[in-house]
C-alpha cells in the first residue's frame, strides 16, 4: 500500500517528505514544521502550551512541571484531523518535548476518529537511525528510488569529511551544549557527527540521551572548544541567552573561553532535528573544527564564533 494523505507531526519528517519530492501527499503539519518555507502553507493541526519567548530557565521549569502533572505539551486539533481524513500520521516517541508524543496521539485518535490511520513513530539515536527512518517513510509512500539517490549523496558528503580528517592527529576535546539553563550536553547523533568531523566529544555519549551537567563538571572537563546549539533556538534567540553562561566566573576561566574557541550554532534548524539537515550539521561542525580543510560558507548564517 502506498499512502496518499499524510499528516506530519514531526519537523524532521516534514523535511523528509519534501526531500523525497512528496510534498503533494502532505495534507497537514505540526506548528513546528517550518522548513522548507513551502511547508508553512500547509494546515497546522497542533499548538504548544509553552511560549518560545520565555527564558531557557522558565521553559525548562514549565516543561518539567507539565510532564510531572502527566499533561501533554501540545494540543492536537482533532477536528481538523477528522476533516482531512489522513491515512498516515508521522510522529515520534523519543522526546515529549520535541514533538507530539506517540502515546498522546494514540489516546486522542482512539476515541475521536472513528477509524484507525496508520501511525509511524520515529525514535532515532544515530545517523543510521535517521537513514532507516528515511527509508521506511520512502517505502510507505512509494519513493524508494528517490531515497536511494539521496542516501548515496548524503553518504558521499559524510565520507568526504571523514576522509579529510582521517589523519588529523590533534583532535580537539569538544563539549556541545544543548541547553544553557540548566546546562545540558547534546546526545544521540551529535557526538557521532562531532567524531566524524575530527573532534573528541566530552561530557556526552554517542547514541545516549542528552544529559544534565553542572558548571563544576564543565570546569573539570575544561574542553578545548565549546559549541552551543540549544534545542529549538536559532542564532539570534541563542544570543539572548548567552549571559546565563558568560557572566559566570567559572565560565570565564575555561580554556575554550580564554582561547576564543566558543561557537554558537542554529540548534533549531540543524543539530537537533533528525532529518536531512543532519548532513549539513556534520559540515557545520567540520567547518568549525577544521577551519583549514573545510569551507561550506555557513559561518554567519548557521554558526558564529563568539568572543568572551
Amino acid at each position: 500500500m502506498s499512502y496518499k494523505r499524510v499528516i506530519s507531526l514531526l519537523p524532521s519528517a516534514t523535511e523528509m517528505m519534501f526531500a523525497l519530492n512528496a510534498q503533494e501527499l502532505l495534507c497537514a503539519r505540526s506548528h513546528e514544521c517550518d522548513f522548507p518555507n513551502e511547508a508553512q502553507s500547509l494546515p497546522v493541526c497542533t499548538s504548544a502550551s509553552i511560549h518560545n519567548g520565555m527564558s531557557s530557565k522558565d521553559i525548562d521549569e514549565q516543561v518539567k512541571s507539565t510532564l510531572w502533572k502527566a499533561l501533554s505539551l501540545y494540543d492536537i486539533n482533532i477536528n481538523l484531523i477528522k476533516e482531512l481524513k489522513p491515512d498516515l500520521i508521522i510522529t515520534q516517541d523519543q522526546c515529549k518535548v520535541c514533538a507530539v508524543h506517540l502515546s498522546d496521539l494514540e489516546k486522542v485518535l482512539e476515541s475521536e476518529l472513528g477509524y484507525t490511520p496508520t501511525i509511524i513513530s520515529f525514535h532515532p539515536h544515530s545517523l543510521q537511525d535517521f537513514y532507516d527512518n528515511f527509508k521506511e517513510l520512502a517505502g510507505l509512500i512509494g519513493r524508494e528510488k528517490e531515497a536511494e539517490i539521496l542516501l548515496e549523496d548524503w553518504n558521499d558528503r559524510i565520507e568526504i569529511i571523514q576522509h579529510k580528517v582521517k589523519f588529523v592527529k590533534n583532535r580537539p576535546r569538544i563539549v556541545c551544549i544543548e541547553w544553557m539553563e540548566p546546562l545540558m550536553t547534546a546526545g544521540h547523533w551529535t557526538p557521532e557527527l562531532l567524531e566524524f568531523a575530527g573532534g573528541e566529544i566530552v561530557l556526552s555519549d554517542k547514541f545516549a540521551n542528552s544529559a544534565y551537567i553542572s558548571m563544576e563538571q564543565l570546569s573539570d572537563a575544561d574542553p578545548d572548544g565549546i559549541i552551543i546549539a540549544p534545542c529549538g533556538l536559532d542564532l539570534e534567540r541563542t544570543k539572548q541567552e548567552l549571559d546565563v553562561l558568560f557572566t559566570q566566573e567559572s565560565w570565564k576561566n575555561l580554556r575554550a573561553v580564554q582561547k576564543g574557541h566558543v561557537f554558537i550554532a542554529d540548534g533549531n534548524a540543524f543539530f537537533n532535528r533528525s532529518g536531512p539537515r543532519l548532513i549539513d550539521t556534520a559540515e557545520i561542525i567540520a567547518e568549525i573544527l577544521q577551519v583549514n580543510q573545510f569551507y561550506y560558507g555557513m559561518e554567519g548564517q548557521c554558526w558564529e564564533q563568539i568572543a568572551i
